[in-house]
């Protein structure tokens, strides 16, 4: 049974199948566009959004951009946590939801979606971090709505494919929060890979980084003028150069297959 596929009864759920064929339709739809999401967000935050003192505090404020800070950093630690126990093949074929397997083991055994839990929280942090009412109404509502969108696309592929297993799978695990039963018996039988978590994640974190780097910049732009970014903006493209260097020296690692 699907979720576009379920009868419809006496009483007349016509409704309910339609509204969850819509919120499939629309998460196949961003399951092809997803990875321009992130370079989307942070492209309208820059363009549209415009920073402010959260309620005028500037110590409000701070804690705010450090918490959001802590959320972002959680996020790709969830992802780093996922990739190194249990990698998935989350890529699709031919733009479209696939799976040549039911991964259950890993972080998998404790939430359906780690990534997107990372990736939500990654997509949060940032947020707050960019402290921007127009932010906060915009981005972190529309980030949440299409993860659910495409976990639900997911779903019914995953129904499909592996009938009865994927039932049995989800009725033990939670669809997003995680249950913490299976946290003891993860570390204690399964080995992390953390070459492969760094190796698969890399674009992921060099993204974040980059975003940790010249978000304050743009506050700073907004917040205290030209002349104030200016002074920023040179500590940001030392930073943002030592990060390129880094960066184009792990993939020279990838590509030779070394380290990684």
């Amino acid at each position: 049974m699907t979720l576009t596929s379920e009868p419809v009864g006496e009483s007349g759920d016509s409704g309910g199948a339609t509204l969850m064929g819509w919120n499939v339709a629309v998460g196949n739809f961003f399951f092809r566009y997803r990875n321009g999401l992130f370079p989307g967000i942070f492209l309208f935050v820059v363009l549209v959004a415009r920073p402010g003192v959260m309620f005028g505090s500037p110590v409000f404020d701070l804690i705010l951009i450090v918490c959001g800070a802590f959320v972002a950093l959680t996020g790709q630690l969830v992802r780093l946590f996922t990739i190194g126990f249990e990698y998935i093949h989350r890529g699709g074929k031919d733009g479209q939801v696939y799976a040549n397997r039911l991964v259950q083991g890993g972080v998998y055994a404790i939430t359906r979606n780690p990534m997107y839990v990372g990736n939500a929280l990654i997509a949060i942090g940032m947020t707050m971090m960019a402290g921007s009412p127009a932010a906060y109404m915009v981005v972190i509502p529309f980030f949440l709505f299409v993860y659910q969108a495409i976990v639900s696309a997911e779903e019914e592929y995953l129904r499909r494919k592996f009938v009865g297993e994927y039932e049995e799978y989800s009725a033990g695990v939670n669809r997003f929060l995680p249950s913490w039963k299976g946290v003891r018996s993860l570390f204690s039988t399964m080995p992390y890979d953390w070459r492969r978590a760094v190796r698969k994640d890399l674009s992921t974190i060099m993204g974040l980084l980059i975003g940790f780097i010249y978000l304050p910049v743009w506050r700073t732009y907004f917040l205290q003028g030209f002349a104030a970014a200016k002074v920023a903006a040179v500590r940001a493209l030392i930073l943002s150069l030592s990060a390129a260097t880094l960066y184009g020296l792990l993939l020279y690692l990838k590509k030779r297959k070394r380290l990684f």
